[in-house]
């Protein structure tokens, strides 16, 4: 384990969701080495998440999406974090390009998690210390700890998400404070439509839940892409109710997070919306497709419910999820949000 007032680098080249559930992880090194100048080295397109951890001292953003570096730049990357003179950097994906910019880091300890391809012929060349620890049968969260565990960042204390999430970020969006808990907040896009429901099934559930709770108002989100901008237009124009806000592209992740963090309920597929939700504490309700992780991602909680599709091999909509089940999932967690 690195001394105190060492300089740490955790690597997490992945997604929002990802990058959630590292942050419990995170916190107790954080919590265990006080005076270390923590660094974290994380996807461009997720590096905002970090402004919600303010003890994290910098944050690399690396870029990844819509391209990633190639070899003339990565070797810029490398150099960048060798004059760092990190005494340790802890890799919790072990993706062949955070490998290889882990082992050539120079850092005294380098640790990185085996992934579960086992990783190409050279990857314990990159790490003076290789951890093991299964994938895909708990929450990933969990998995997380795991592995700080076994790098010597062992914890008896339960899992916590230190993050200061701002309410004035939806004060400045319209969210006044008697709007808290007055509104369900709906993600109808996950990145890929085969983790989407259709749209004619969210006007169903929108409609249903409107007519069951009348108090309440919609909040719909997505990302500033414009398949995702089409999709949210094709569902407002079908629904019997304008939503009474729309954010079509324009939240950033914090304003993201205090959104959901201020809402009664939820409602999301798998995407990183419902790892926020789970981040705040935010009862939700989750459409899934069976799949080999799904306990990675399906969070753990009386206040959640995940309902789950068949993974049938096609890559359009999430079918073989019945309306029904989740107008009686998103009531019930209205009436008793644990």
């Amino acid at each position: 384990m690195a001394e105190s007032r060492s300089k740490v680098l955790v690597m997490e080249l992945a997604g929002l969701g990802d990058n959630v559930h590292l942050l419990p992880a995170l916190w107790v090194l954080r919590r265990q080495m006080p005076e270390a100048e923590l660094h974290v080295m994380v996807s461009a397109h997720v590096a905002d998440l970090f402004e919600l951890t303010p003890w994290v001292d910098r944050v690399w953003k690396y870029p990844r999406v819509p391209r990633r570096p190639g070899i003339f730049a990565n070797i810029g990357w490398a150099r960048a974090l060798r004059r760092e003179h990190f005494d340790l950097v802890i890799n919790t994906t072990g993706s062949d390009r955070s490998a290889l910019l882990c082992g050539f880091s120079g850092a005294r300890q380098r640790l990185g998690r085996r992934p579960p391809s086992g990783g190409r012929f050279w990857f314990d060349w990159m790490f003076s210390r290789v951890l093991e620890y299964p994938f895909w049968q708990e929450p990933m969260y969990r998995q997380k700890l795991a592995v700080f565990a076994e790098a010597g960042f062992a914890s008896s204390e339960p899992p916590h998400f230190e993050v200061k999430i701002d309410p004035a970020m939806r004060r400045a969006l319209g969210i006044v404070a008697s709007d808290d808990q007055r509104y369900v907040h709906l993600s109808p896009c996950a990145g890929h439509e085969r983790k989407e429901l259709p749209i004619a099934q969210l006007v169903e559930l929108c409609n249903a839940l409107r007519r069951s709770h009348p108090e309440l108002r919609l909040v719909v989100s997505c990302a500033d892409l414009l398949r995702e901008r089409a999709r949210v237009d094709a569902l407002i124009a079908a629904l019997a109710q304008s939503p009474w806000q729309v954010f079509a592209g324009s939240l950033s992740i914090p304003q993201l997070a205090s959104v959901i963090a201020g809402a009664k309920l939820h409602l999301c597929g798998d995407s990183g919306s419902l790892h926020l939700a789970f981040m705040s504490a935010t009862p939700a309700v989750a459409w899934l497709r069976q799949h080999v992780n799904l306990k990675e991602w399906t969070p753990e909680g009386p206040q959640y419910r995940a309902l789950i599709g068949p993974d049938d091999g096609s890559k359009h909509e999430l079918r073989g999820i019945d309306t029904a089940a989740l107008v009686a999932a998103a009531s019930q967690l209205l009436k008793n949000p644990a």
